[in-house]
């Protein structure tokens, strides 16, 4: 990973000398940094064929605050090789479509090394692309049919539960803000990238405007394992304990209090037929699990005539089972304006801010131990002392510079109230960039 890193850096570097035309690299409608192979990859995509290959980085450093204000700075990244077909092209299958991709993650992260407490179980993060192991995995081998007028899809295959419900818009670098919520509070049964999963799922269009889907997915805890690559494509369902089965109702308006510009509306739910353990009660076993969902964006204002600028909305909650689930409820607000300068249509200013409340329930077991082990208030040396854990919100301002469709910059700066809900933790600064390159 370390080397496609250097490649992608020296990539950068070397475009930045060349001379700007439409044909160089530094081009601002360059849709891949290696080109398009003379012709080669656009009509290998009319055919039905479209590979990608991207690197991505997420540097963070520490600016104040935190468990440790000792400065140091961490960068985490993913390399993802794919390919998508059209068989309805190549293979003559009506409306039928497939998907296979690759990843690799590697590096570091800043929130575990600086910002929280090391004796308490983590929330947010300030790298999003962190975490789920240093290791190659199969992210995405999927299916998709759809009927003869398409109002129903039918997809099967191996794919993270994110792709298809309680999904929304990643305009951020902290992962609080980045996506749908469900694979961040309960991430034992729901997978998102790059983990994937055994899955299948129905969409019925049943109007222009309302879809309904439903779905079973495999809850596996061998796809959560990250010792050697071989764990990252692991096709057996020998250690399964269950399914979740989500249900998300959608409706896309255009709404005339907004100008009728374009909005979605989801609301969804899920039961995990999977055995929980109790969150307070030692022993306890429950015999499955459940949690709700809204997600919404809206396009508020569009700039002139052009529809792909003007400022847009997301808002997202989780409300999750009481009973087995630490984090029991989440809330994010995000907003970005897109096109703010006329020469920059395609950048953008974002400021978003996400909620994570610990379930008074896990708070009160917390207590409880520490009473055990003598401790009746926060103890900063003791390494068996467990850390009060109620609230953490995370807020992030960013700027996306979208040279062209090959390259992104996104600098930002983030404020982590409560690290990891612990009060008795400095409230932290962290300055951060992501680094996105198409091959």
């Amino acid at each position: 990973m370390q080397q496609f890193l250097k490649l992608s850096l020296l990539s950068v570097a070397v475009v930045g000398s060349q001379f700007t035309s439409a044909n160089d690299f530094w081009s601002q409608d360059r849709q891949w940094l290696l080109g398009d192979w003379n012709g080669e990859r656009k009509q290998l995509e009319d055919q039905g064929y479209k590979f990608t290959a991207a690197i991505m980085s997420q540097g963070a450093t520490n600016i104040d605050g935190g468990y440790n204000d000792s400065t140091t700075f961490k960068n985490a990244a993913q390399l993802t090789l794919g390919a998508n077909f059209d068989l309805s092209k190549t293979s003559g299958w009506d409306n039928t479509t497939a998907a296979i991709m690759i990843t690799k993650r590697d590096g570091n992260a800043l929130t575990l090394d600086r910002i929280k407490d090391p004796r308490s179980s983590a929330l947010g993060n300030s790298q999003e692309i962190y975490g789920r192991g240093k290791i190659w995995r199969l992210t995405q081998a999927w299916v998709k049919k759809g009927s003869t007028d398409n109002t129903v899809q039918f997809k099967i295959g191996r794919m993270g539960m994110s792709d298809d419900f309680n999904s929304s818009q990643c305009e951020f670098q902290n992962l609080l803000l980045c996506g749908g919520q469900l694979g961040k509070s309960i991430g034992s049964i729901w997978y998102n990238w790059p983990v994937s999963l055994w899955g299948t799922n129905v969409k019925y269009q049943f109007t222009p405007e309302w879809s309904f889907g439903i779905g079973v997915y495999e809850v596996n805890p061998d796809n959560v394992k990250t010792q050697s690559d071989s764990d990252g494509f692991n096709l057996d369902m020998n250690n399964v304990k269950g399914a979740t089965i989500p249900l998300e109702l959608a409706w896309k308006p255009k709404l005339a209090v907004f100008d009728e510009l374009p909005g979605e509306y989801k609301i969804g739910g899920l039961y995990s037929t999977a055995k929980a353990n109790d969150v307070k009660t030692v022993g306890k076993v429950h015999d499955g699990k459940h949690s709700f969902w809204v997600n919404a964006q809206q396009q508020l204002t569009q700039y002139n005539s052009d529809a792909k600028r003007g400022l847009f909305m997301s808002v997202n909650a989780v409300v999750n089972d009481k009973t087995t689930t630490m984090v029991q409820s989440t809330q994010q607000l995000a907003l970005w304006y897109k096109g703010v300068l006329d020469n920059r249509p395609n950048d953008s200013v974002g400021l978003g801010f996400a909620n994570y409340v610990v379930n008074e329930r896990a708070r009160d077991r917390q207590i409880e131990i520490n009473q055990s082990n003598g401790y009746d208030q926060y103890n900063a040396w003791a390494a068996n002392y467990i850390p009060i854990q109620h609230d953490e919100l995370n807020i992030e301002l960013n700027y996306t510079y979208q040279w062209s469709p090959a390259i992104m910059l996104r600098p930002n700066i983030q404020y982590i109230y409560q690290p990891a809900g612990v009060k008795e933790v400095d409230d932290a600064w962290v300055a951060g960039l992501t680094m996105r390159v198409n091959f």
